[in-house]
């Protein structure tokens, strides 16, 4: 009997492991591997930059990050947080939830955070990747290049540079090998793809509430961070202007593309699924308040469902 319901649960088991699933997990795998050994330094530069000996925009001094690697990388699952508090708070499928309705919703709003989060992790994988190859392949020395490799060649003049070694050893392989990675700036490029996706989420998503401030306050927060994390780049001296210029493009760009294509613009009747667990979500909602038997279910206006601060699946 045992051996008969193993192998039932075995089958279910294999079941599950389709050959999608199999090829998204090895594509997974690899591109994390890309992303971990390109910010670890492992990954050699492809080309080497040489440099002027009186070019004074990669001679400053090294004073930190005023925004660090992993701060950076822990603000990208900021969006996904926000996305969840959205759609647990405001996915009502009915104004008036019993208990059964109410798990019902937690399972809804659960499915809605998943989905948009999806769209969202594809978009920003997808562009750290391009940073990171660009980075690989073009690179570009960081405004503190000089100080941080100590290049083994005294030069004067105007002589231009492309046989050196870097002497530093008081500083990890890593470090050094990065200084000549500043194109473009990757801290940019991330930070603006947050903001701008989750501003455009905010504004399509969530439906009008009678605070005439609370989103528009949550949106310029999420601007002000990407416009701080980019500058101070630059007043740090870790990305000249034009890497922080090229990195904001970049995430410029991929945020839109990612809303408009993976996304469909954040319309969510334009959705494919199997199945829709609130297809009769406009038809069936009752009144809240009344007992009056004209009022339930009464065909409600996207307009009037939309002012009962409910978000559309």
């Amino acid at each position: 009997m045992a051996d008969v319901e193993s192998q039932k649960l075995c089958g279910k088991l294999k079941a599950r492991i389709t050959l999608p699933m199999a090829v998204d997990s090895v594509i997974l795998v690899l591109v994390a591997s890309f992303l971990i050994l390109t910010e670890l330094g492992l990954l050699p530069q492809v080309v080497k930059r040489g440099y002027y000996c009186n070019d004074k925009s990669i001679q400053h001094e090294y004073n930190g990050d005023t925004i660090s690697t992993v701060t950076i990388l822990l603000s990208g699952l900021v969006p996904v947080v926000l996305i969840w508090m959205t759609e647990a708070l405001l996915y009502t499928p009915s104004i008036n939830c019993s208990k059964t309705e109410s798990e019902t919703r937690c399972r809804g709003s659960w499915r809605e955070t998943w989905y948009w989060s999806k769209s969202y992790g594809r978009g920003l994988i997808t562009l750290l990747v391009i940073i990171g190859t660009i980075k690989i392949f073009l690179g570009e020395l960081r405004p503190h290049f000089i100080n941080t490799c100590i290049p083994d060649v005294k030069c004067t003049g105007d002589e231009f540079v492309t046989d050196y070694t870097c002497t530093n050893n008081d500083e990890s392989q890593y470090f050094v090998r990065d200084a000549s990675k500043s194109f473009p700036s990757g801290h940019s490029a991330m930070s603006v793809f947050e903001a701008i996706f989750m501003i455009w989420y905010l504004e399509r998503r969530v439906p009008r509430l009678r605070s005439v401030f609370s989103i528009p306050l949550v949106q310029m927060m999420l601007m002000c961070w990407a416009v701080f994390c980019s500058l101070s780049r630059i007043t740090d001296h870790r990305h000249h202007w034009w890497d922080v210029l090229a990195g904001t493009i970049a995430g410029t760009l991929a945020a839109i593309l990612t809303c408009h294509v993976g996304c469909h613009n954040f319309d969510a009747s334009k959705r494919k699924r199997k199945t829709s667990l609130y297809k009769d979500h406009e038809h069936k909602l009752i009144a809240s308040g009344g007992n009056n038997s004209a009022n339930t279910g009464t065909p409600l206006h996207k307009e009037e469902i939309t002012m009962n601060n409910v978000i559309h699946a």
